[in-house]
């Protein structure tokens, strides 16, 4: 794998984390509203670009398939973030990265062949999350119904990553990025509607972290990772997610000067050697 894809995957780990720290500043904005208007800024910077720059349009084909890839990434933030409510955060977080796995089983399903290694770097992944988060996990009968959401948000990412391997075969990021991210933004909203949250619950001084949250996390994170896909397997690209744990624990202790837990000391490196040898094999599956 070249290095600009490796800086890239970086990239986006990176932006990606940055939500927890965001959501800190916003804690009185229902979370779905936070969700809502993170993809539509998103959205509306890409449309804005490309439209300056005609990047192009999606085939007739690609807009049905896109309108799926947004539901399932739509429904993936709502299911998270509805998880959180009714379980802890440690096991939403947990289950609902578990996008990787559910993209090694589509694969699997559809005849693909997947190498060990792949296998060898999921589970050290794995391995790595539970030590992190482990001591935080509680998969009590009282938490069932909020892993059970937190779970089908990580199944939801897993088809979603699907979708956009197939349609970044043939269409521009950009293009594909400004619809996906519409779409997931209008699932939202449904969503947030049918569970009574309000899109316009924040104040003015919110709005800079909305429009943060739409540019780093969505575009230089999430996008970023649909660009990376149309070179590498959605088991690949999904597993780069998984090293949101240590970023985030990082950038709290870099500027906030939170202390660093043992388990994150400890569980760390192992998810990054997960990360790594699944980057490696990519060319093996």
């Amino acid at each position: 794998m070249s290095i600009r894809l490796y800086l890239i995957l970086a990239l986006a780990m990176v932006s990606v984390s940055s939500t927890s720290l965001v959501i800190r500043y916003v804690a009185v904005v229902p979370a779905l509203t936070l969700a809502f208007w993170r993809m539509l800024s998103a959205s509306g910077m890409l449309w804005g670009y490309s439209l300056a720059s005609s990047g192009g349009s999606l085939s007739s084909i690609n807009k049905k398939l896109t309108v799926f890839a947004g539901v399932f990434l739509g429904f993936h933030f709502a299911f998270f973030f509805l998880g959180v409510r009714h379980t802890s955060i440690a096991n939403a977080t947990l289950l609902g990265n578990t996008g990787p796995f559910f993209t090694a089983l589509f694969a699997l399903y559809a005849g693909k062949h997947i190498s060990k290694k792949t296998y060898l770097g999921l589970g050290l992944a794995l391995l790595g999350v539970l030590i992190v988060q482990g001591s935080s996990l509680n998969m009590g009968g009282e938490k069932i119904w909020g892993n059970s959401i937190s779970l089908l948000s990580g199944f939801c990412a897993g088809l979603s990553y699907v979708f956009s391997a197939k349609i970044r075969e043939e269409t521009g990021n950009t293009v594909y990025g400004r619809s996906l991210f519409f779409v997931a933004a209008a699932t939202i909203g449904i969503v947030a509607v049918f569970m009574g949250d309000s899109l316009l619950e924040f104040q003015k001084e919110h709005i800079v972290w909305l429009i943060f949250l739409g540019l780093v996390p969505s575009i230089l994170g999430h996008n970023m990772l649909n660009y990376a896909i149309k070179y590498l397997t959605p088991t690949t690209v999904a597993s780069v997610p998984l090293g949101e744990p240590i970023i985030a624990t990082m950038l709290g202790y870099l500027i906030f000067s939170e202390r660093v837990p043992l388990e994150t000391i400890l569980g760390g490196p192992v998810i990054l050697c997960g990360i790594y040898i699944i980057l490696k094999s990519y060319n093996e599956d």
